[in-house]
């Protein structure tokens, strides 16, 4: 978690402002406090990790305190100093000439993703899906799918009939400047954004039932052996195709736009994972995450690959 708590702070720093890498770390240095719990007491805990926001944010608006106030403040600074304001702010990125204007914005933007942090009280729902993840990974929920079936279909249905609607809820509260209070929305999060996510899940493990034998689980199993690679790739990718630095398309095309470009970048990550595990026994990040943990050089290249050279 350490080694991983530093590629994401310099993910952070040096790359996008977006990182969650360093929150997971940070918090999975927490998770062997949870080891020697009952799978009952890491049902209660994960639930009240995520449902806690609402009460937080209820003692917030009741009490009137701003608790991202100091990381408002910090940003603020940096942006003064470098000249970010509400006018250049959303093109900065894509009119940056150089990787040194591209480090200023995201100095700030590390400001920017702690006051989300804060103030979306991200650390205690992602520590509940941690639990709720352990517990399931206990019990290894995961295997004999086929046993589940009934138990699945039942948290999709209940996933999409909650999620769906309150999710339009949500969207709109978001969209419309928390009308109702941010109380409400703090609450429409926990029963729109958790039951998708379980809905999704529940969805594809009927669907890996259903065609086990299809290639699609090969296609997306490779670039999930290489998932922190991917990750910090798409980062590398953004940064040639939307900032200044690059192709600078940021701030100039629309959200379909933006999503045709964002699946076809995974589509490439699919054929290039594929294509790099056929050499490889590791995405390249995953390889260096490994060596440096067990401190010892570790083979990247498959013996056969070794054999043939």
């Amino acid at each position: 978690m350490f080694v991983l708590a530093l590629i994401g702070f310099l993910h952070l720093m040096f790359i996008w402002s977006g990182d969650i890498l360093l929150l997971y770390a940070l918090l999975g240095m927490l998770l062997p406090l949870f080891l020697e719990l009952s799978d009952k007491k890491l049902l209660w805990l994960s639930a009240g990790f995520i449902v806690f926001p609402v009460v937080v944010d209820t003692l917030v608006v009741i009490g009137g305190i701003n608790l991202s106030e100091a990381a408002i403040r910090w940003q603020q600074y940096y942006c003064g100093l470098y000249g970010i304001t509400d006018d250049n702010f959303g093109i900065w990125l894509r009119d940056a000439n150089s990787y040194g204007d591209v480090f200023c914005f995201l100095i700030q933007g590390a400001f920017v993703r702690l006051q989300e942090f804060i103030d979306g009280h991200r650390a205690l729902k992602v520590m509940g899906l941690f639990v709720l993840g352990y517990y399931i990974g206990r019990n290894r929920l995961y295997a004999n799918l086929e046993d589940r079936k009934t138990w699945l279909a039942k948290v999709c249905r209940i996933g999409f009939l909650v999620g769906i609607p309150t999710s339009f809820l949500y969207a709109w509260s978001g969209t419309n400047g928390h009308p109702a209070g941010i109380v409400f929305h703090s609450l429409l999060y926990t029963v729109s954004i958790v039951p998708m996510g379980l809905a999704y899940v529940a969805g594809l493990s009927l669907l890996y039932i259903r065609h086990r034998e299809s290639g699609i689980w090969k296609l997306l199993a490779a670039p999930g052996r290489m998932a922190l690679t991917n990750y910090i790739g798409q980062s590398f990718i953004g940064m040639l195709l939307f900032y200044g630095i690059g192709f600078g398309l940021g701030a100039s095309i629309g959200l379909v736009t933006t999503e045709v470009i964002a699946a076809g970048v995974f589509l490439f990550q699919i054929v290039f994972s594929i294509f790099w595990l056929r050499f490889c026994q590791f995405g390249l990040l995953e390889w260096i995450w490994r060596m440096l943990v067990y401190n010892k050089r570790l083979n990247l290249l498959k013996k056969e690959t070794i054999n043939r050279s």
